[in-house]
Order: structure tokens, then sequence, then C-alpha cells
């Protein structure tokens, strides 16, 4: 009997406390310490603790705090760099580097606007390259190719001209000579033909070579000494002919080579200017594409070269 008494009173025990615990309230003695609160080790299913001397708080209430406004600070510059833009890339360029962007251009049109790219890195720098250099490559061909041309022609129309044009002919046939019963020499003809028919001074072929190979194609007082001239009504023997014709091609090709050659020194005087003026805007630490341009553009598959000014 006194058993059962003493379980009764256990299991009342037992169920007020569990039924505190079920409330949704937590006591905290009043002389626990902080941290002692703070080293209660509670369950994942419970809040978690309090701190000492605080109120009972049920578990689905709500603890309110009160705080004071902030205010947000006030943006001055949007940008993280001072003054409001990233700064400039430091560039160290001096009058060597400029001395050396104008050699280059030199030495091979395009090679200072590659120099300037190095420390620009603008792509218009870098588009002037490859037509500064192509036009190089173009002009030194036209020119190998045009000098070779009019020196094989040249040789054609000199041994023509050796084969069908003599001097002992000429100072036999030329009316000048005629009178005289024939000259004995080129320079009694040049001392006494003066002023005659179809007079021009005759120049020798070890004294000038040019102007021998020249003069006796050229002048009608010449065509006597071709072997194919018989009193013909024209001046122009068909040897004459044909061998005019050899130098006239000889000369159009030598005359392209000379232009191509020109060219080249064009292209080379243009590439120093604009290697100087790419090198004094990045001294100054102005945009090296600013102003006039060369750049290449694509319309309809066909490649262009444009001129262009920026602003």
């Amino acid at each position: 009997m006194r058993a059962a008494v003493v379980a009764c009173v256990a299991g009342l025990v037992l169920f007020g406390t569990a039924g505190s615990r079920a409330s949704g309230s937590i006591e905290t003695p009043q002389g626990t310490s902080e941290a002692g609160a703070a080293s209660i080790s509670l369950s994942v299913f419970q809040p978690a603790p309090v701190a000492a001397g605080t109120a009972a708080l049920p578990l689905r209430g709500s603890l309110r705090l009160e705080g004071a406004r902030l205010d947000m600070p006030a943006i001055r510059n949007a940008s993280p760099f001072p003054g409001g833009s990233a700064p400039a890339r430091a560039v160290s360029w001096g009058k060597k580097n400029t001395a050396i962007a104008i050699i280059s251009s030199a030495i091979l049109p395009g090679l200072g606007e590659l120099y300037c790219y190095r420390t620009s890195r603008e792509g218009g720098t870098l588009a002037r390259v490859p037509f500064f250099m192509a036009l190089e490559g173009y002009l030194w061909y036209g020119y190998f190719h045009n000098h070779s041309q009019g020196k094989d022609f040249k040789q054609d129309y000199m041994d023509y001209a050796d084969a069908h044009w003599s001097l002992v002919d000429f100072l036999t046939k030329h009316p000048c000579c005629e009178d005289y019963g024939g000259c004995d020499d080129w320079q009694f003809y040049n001392a006494n033909c003066q002023g005659q028919f179809h007079y021009f001074f005759y120049t020798p072929l070890e004294a000038d070579e040019e102007e021998y190979y020249e003069n006796i194609g050229k002048y009608n007082a010449f065509v006597y000494g071709w072997d194919d001239w018989d009193n013909q009504p024209t001046y122009w023997t068909p040897h004459r002919e044909y061998y005019w014709g050899l130098r006239k091609e000889s000369d159009k090709y030598l005359q392209r080579a000379d232009n191509h050659l020109m060219g080249l020194i064009v292209n080379r005087v243009v590439s120093m200017i604009d290697a100087a003026w790419i090198a004094h805007r990045i001294a100054k630490g102005q945009d090296p594409d600013e102003g006039w341009s060369l750049r290449f553009k694509t319309y309809d598959e066909e490649p262009s070269l444009m001129i262009s000014r920026r602003f």
C-alpha cells in the first residue's frame, strides 16, 4: 500500500515537470551568470538560450527589438577609381622610342607602326602594318620584274643592231661621204659633213654605248648604215623599224621599273611620317587612332581600303 502511494506521488511530480516544459516557458535562475546561461545545452527543437535575468518567453511569442534608423551614406563617386575613371596605363615613351619607330619604317615600311602598336595596342595602328608591308612587297616585285624584262629587250635590240647596222656602210652610203668618195673614218664625217644633208653628230660605241644605240635608230642620218637600205622612198627600213620596236619595249619596262622604285621611296616616306605621328600621340598620351587613319573594310566580299578621320 505504501509503495503504491509513493509511485503515485512520483508520477504526479514527473507529470508536473513535463507539463511545465510543454507549456512553452523556460525559467532561468536569477543567480545564474551570463556565462553559465550560455553554456546550457538544449535540444535542436528548443529555442536558443536566453541571457540571465530574462523573463520567460513563450515559444510562439515574438521578441520586439527597437533600433535607431540608419541613414545610407551619400555616394559621392560611383567609380572605384579616384577622379571618376580608371587610371590611364602609364606609358614610358621618349624621343628614343620615336626615333626607333621612324628608323624602323625607313628600313621596312610598317615596321615602325608595329613597334608603336606594342605600346598603344590600338587596332587602327595594327591595321596599317599589313597595308605598308603588302605595298612594299608588290613594289619590289614590280621593280624586279619590269627591270628584268627591260634588260632582256635591251640586249635583244643591241644584238639586232650589231647584226644589221654597220659603220662601214654608213660611211660609204651617206650622201655627204659619197661626195668625198667615202669617208675614211667617223672623225672625218664629224669634221666635214656638218650642215650637210641629214647630218647628225656620230658617237662611237666605245665612247657612249647608250647614245650610240639610241642615235642609230632615232635619227634619219644613220639610216644609211642599215644593211637593208637601198634608196627606199622612206627612211624607215624594215630592220630599222623592228629595231626601234625593241627599243620601245625595253624603254617601257625600264620606265615601269623606275616608277616602282619611286613608289618604294614614297612608301617609306609615308610610313616614316605616319610612325612619327603615332609616336608623337603616344608620347602626348593621345589616342593614336584619332585623326586620319587607313583601314581595311569588306563590302560584298570585296576588300577595300578606307581612309577615314576620327574627331
